[in-house]
């Protein structure tokens, strides 16, 4: 173990706690499940936890490859990467109150493999959160790096799953008001991880800008 793989095992999973916003699907969650017993919920936490650690840890170990096989390269697609996690970021400064999730509570209840979208995908594991373990992945060069990211990944998704299990009780104890407040933090500090991802990659493809 040494720092190089710490500060890699620390930025990926801030970064995926950032962008799948655990506490900001809960008035989500609560609204696709209405109607649903708690065994029924308890299932649908997990059978969305297991497709994002899936989707995730896929994204991971092939990401390199799956760019190579478009000749993309790992700076261009932080370019990219980084602007779609700012408009990530913008909307969940700009959207509305999240608590208007519970005006659809009314709606018929979803099957548990229709929750895979929009929780599953693209809200948890989306382009941004695949997008972040393919770029550290890129910058992991041992097996020890490469452990602690898919680590972060089960990590993140486990944290996921355990606010998905227990939303009814999150959504009591924050507020629609307390959620509000922490998805527009998590969109703040989304928005400077984008900004850095776009600045890295603008002064690798145009070094005169260094």
């Amino acid at each position: 173990m040494n720092s190089h793989s710490v500060e890699i095992a620390v930025r990926t999973l801030v970064t995926l706690f950032v962008l799948m916003d655990p506490v900001g699907i809960v008035p989500i969650f609560i609204a696709l499940t209405k109607g649903q017993s708690v065994q029924q919920q308890e299932y649908a936490a997990r059978h969305i936890s297991f497709v994002v650690v899936l989707v995730l840890i896929t994204s991971t170990i092939f990401g390199n490859d799956i760019l190579d096989y478009f000749y993309i390269g790992v700076v261009e697609f932080k370019v990219s990467g980084g602007l779609l996690l700012l408009l990530m970021s913008i909307q969940m400064l700009m959207s509305e109150n999240t608590s208007s999730a519970f005006l659809h509570s009314s709606q018929t209840s979803h099957g548990n493999g229709k929750l895979i979208t929009p929780l599953g995908i693209p809200l948890l594991a989306g382009p941004g959160a695949i997008g972040t373990v393919i770029i550290y992945g890129h910058k992991a060069h041992d097996i020890v790096s490469y452990g602690f990211i898919l680590f972060d990944v089960v990590i993140a998704s486990l944290i996921a799953y355990i606010t998905m299990r227990n939303a009814h009780h999150l959504a009591h104890f924050f507020g629609e008001i307390g959620i509000e407040i922490l998805t527009k933090i998590s969109g703040l500090i989304l928005g400077a991880i984008a900004i850095r991802f776009i600045c890295q990659g603008l002064v690798s493809l145009l070094p005169g800008l260094g």
